[in-house]
């Protein structure tokens, strides 16, 4: 029980001057909510006083002066022990109460910046989880093809040739997980999104084999995963929510992607078995002398 709740019944008689011109109405004090009631003899309201804003002027015994402005221009005069001592339980319990929100403002904002703080922590990384999770094959290959795009290097083809490479990822990967593209220009190998996998022309040209070519590609192939999830990890929170929502991602993150793929030495740990059928021939030696001039005009 509060001191509220204890002192709701209790009543007293008062002298209430309205102005120090005015004499003094007899009038019944009790409590309301958080306020002390004044009322004349026959019920009457004649005004609230808010506990919170109501002074002592002066005590005296049992007697106690009160006032509900700073000027002391109305004030309320009790003779009962009770009432006076109920007002200062009161009056008391307010004020801790009072007291008590800041402090529970501080604690809630506290627990508000914590929460947030861990929420800026970890929702980037539930939106790259999530958009790793959304894109399927189709959709990783062609955020692939939009990087490469933005490099602007010349995709080598020829009908012979691209028969030859057809053929190629074909028996190397039947399950179509990969994609050979060839350029004339000179950047790095490089495996993008999708299983696409960029090969300069005179990288071509220094590979001995199909089988050689084939363990190549395997071993990037197997990265494959971790190049579309280093993609989002470099998006930011707004980029993430864009593709999340529309599958489209910023055509500056994928440039600068594209870039990096190209240009940063990779270290590429070889395959030593190429995936291919029993015994199986990847390419006749004319389709693979094809493949390594695509880029001859």
């Amino acid at each position: 029980m509060t001191a509220l709740d204890k002192y709701t019944r209790l009543e007293a008689l008062g002298q209430w001057r309205e102005s120090p011109e005015h004499a003094p109405t007899e009038v019944v004090v009790s409590f309301g909510n958080a306020t002390l009631l004044l009322s004349d003899l026959n019920e009457t309201p004649l005004g609230h006083w808010a506990m919170a804003a109501t002074s002592r002027l002066s005590v005296d015994g049992s007697k106690a002066t009160y006032t509900p402005d700073s000027e002391g221009f109305e004030t309320l005069e009790i003779d009962d022990a009770q009432m006076v001592e109920a007002i200062a339980q009161v009056s008391l319990y307010l004020t801790d109460e009072s007291r008590k929100i800041p402090r529970l403002r501080w604690v809630f904002l506290t627990i508000l910046i914590s929460a947030l703080a861990a929420l800026s922590y970890v929702t980037p990384q539930l939106l790259r989880d999530q958009a790793v999770r959304i894109t399927g094959p189709e959709s990783a290959r062609k955020l692939g093809a939009d990087m490469i795009a933005t490099l602007g290097i010349q995709i080598c083809q020829e009908p012979r040739a691209d028969t030859a490479r057809d053929l190629f990822q074909s028996r190397v990967f039947p399950d179509g997980s990969a994609v050979l593209v060839i350029v004339k220009d000179d950047p790095n190998t490089s495996i993008f999104p999708g299983g696409i996998v960029l090969i300069a022309e005179k990288t071509l040209r220094e590979i001995n084999s199909p089988t050689d070519l084939a363990r190549l590609t395997t071993s990037l192939i197997a990265t494959n995963d971790t190049v579309l999830a280093q993609l989002f990890a470099a998006s930011t929170v707004r980029e993430l929510l864009t593709y999340i929502t529309s599958g489209n991602l910023s055509s500056i993150r994928l440039a600068e992607a594209a870039e990096n793929a190209v240009t940063q030495d990779q270290v590429i740990e070889t395959a030593t078995d190429a995936p291919t059928t029993a015994n199986q021939v990847i390419l006749r030696d004319q389709d693979w002398v094809a493949l390594q001039g695509i880029c001859l005009e």
